[in-house]
């Protein structure tokens, strides 16, 4: 049985999400292409979570193989789609640069692909991970 380490708490209610230890407080609104209202949307919130995970991975899979990620980047990009029947879906796009990696960079970045909690809870389907 998985032993705990951390739970994030966020509530969001009305245009408003925030961490139960106020941390984190952001405006959010409905994804849409063009919209000045300042606030977030969850799709971003999703691929900054997804970027950070991974780049934290790294750190990890970089100090096993004598690498680190001093220049390393993982840029997200979350994609909402309309289903073909009710409701929407998600495309995932990770685009990682590892410049030391310590070892062969592909074997280091699918090391930390195993280590990320987000990334392993998504469908590899949905998923396109691409060292550039």
């Amino acid at each position: 049985m998985p032993t705990d380490l951390y739970t994030a708490d966020v509530t969001a209610s009305a245009g408003t999400a925030r961490s139960d230890d106020g941390l984190l407080e952001v405006d959010v609104r409905e994804a849409t292409s063009s919209d000045d209202s300042g606030a977030t949307n969850p799709e971003q919130l999703m691929a900054a979570a997804l970027s950070t995970c991974l780049l934290e991975s790294l750190k990890i899979a970089t100090s096993t193989a004598g690498g680190s990620t001093e220049g390393a980047q993982v840029r997200s990009r979350v994609t909402l789609a309309q289903d073909d029947g009710p409701g929407y879906s998600a495309r995932y796009e990770l685009l990682v640069t590892l410049p030391d990696a310590g070892a062969e960079p592909g074997d280091v970045l699918q090391q930390a692909l195993s280590i990320c909690p987000f990334t392993k809870t998504i469908d590899a389907a949905s998923l396109d991970v691409h060292l550039v």
